[in-house]
């Protein structure tokens, strides 16, 4: 959510069938979204990034909002949807969502990348792999992450089965994984502070550990919580070498949709 490379930074994480609003029978009901014309979601988000290093000022950053997403064409291949958006300090906007390949492309406006944000509106195979047939309480699928994503490095995550109510097609799970190299976006330098003075510094990632849990109901993201640490060593030609520790973390909870953006 720092980068918005445009709109759906940190929301548009949906997983949608490319077959329209039908659910495909080879994957558990509680993490298979099933959408119809006119159907509406809300959630409201947040990100924080902070960096810590000895002698320095923490360098923090936030964003936080809300989105609203209706379905407009739950029949087309992929499912289409309006999604209304706003991040707070910044004007408000609009676009019209899809997810070819299954949810592992994310377009917006036209516009097509991967589906590489922490969190979203629903179930990402990119990120959590794809959904099982059926579900119980222990069960485990280990996952390969072969790009950098928002909260990550490349890495392999396990995902865990904590709590599933069958009746009302709803589940919990944690992931926890870990790997080496960038998060999604860094940039190589970065800028600390202390007694009023800023120091330029590149910055070179530690080996990376996520740890999360979140809530499905028919697909659809009721509440997601992921942090993400790693060490990290500054240097510059000024100050030498500082060993420091970066984490970041999101929060995402569902909204009723009339609440909007």
């Amino acid at each position: 959510m720092t980068h918005t490379r445009f709109l759906p930074a940190l929301l548009a994480l949906l997983s949608l069938p490319a077959t329209g609003g039908a659910r495909p029978s080879a994957t558990a009901p509680a993490l298979t979204p099933s959408l119809h014309a006119g159907d509406s979601f809300g959630n409201v988000f947040s990100r924080t990034v902070a960096l810590q290093a000895p002698g320095f000022d923490d360098a923090v950053r936030r964003v936080s909002g809300t989105a609203t997403y209706r379905v407009v064409d739950a029949a087309a291949r992929p499912p289409r949807l309006r999604i209304d958006y706003h991040y707070d300090g910044r004007p408000a906007g609009e676009g019209t969502v899809a997810w070819p390949e299954g949810g592992a492309t994310n377009c917006y406006d036209g516009r097509c990348m991967p589906n590489t944000d922490a969190s979203g509106l629903a179930y990402n195979p990119l990120l959590w792999g794809r959904a099982p047939a059926t579900l119980r309480v222990g069960q485990r699928w280990t996952v390969d992450i072969g790009v950098p994503w928002e909260l990550g490095p490349a890495g392999r995550q396990t995902v865990t089965v904590v709590a599933f109510d069958p009746a009302s097609h709803t589940v919990s799970v944690e992931r926890e994984g870990s790997g080496n190299g960038v998060w999604l976006g860094d940039a190589p330098q970065v800028t600390l502070t202390r007694g009023g003075h800023s120091y330029p510094m590149t910055r070179v990632p530690g080996r990376a550990h996520w740890h999360g849990r979140t809530t499905f109901r028919d697909g659809i993201v009721l509440s997601d919580e992921l942090m993400s640490v790693r060490p990290v060593t500054l240097t510059s030609a000024q100050l030498g070498r500082v060993e420091g520790i970066e984490r970041q973390y999101i929060l995402l909870n569902a909204t009723p949709s009339e609440a909007g953006p």
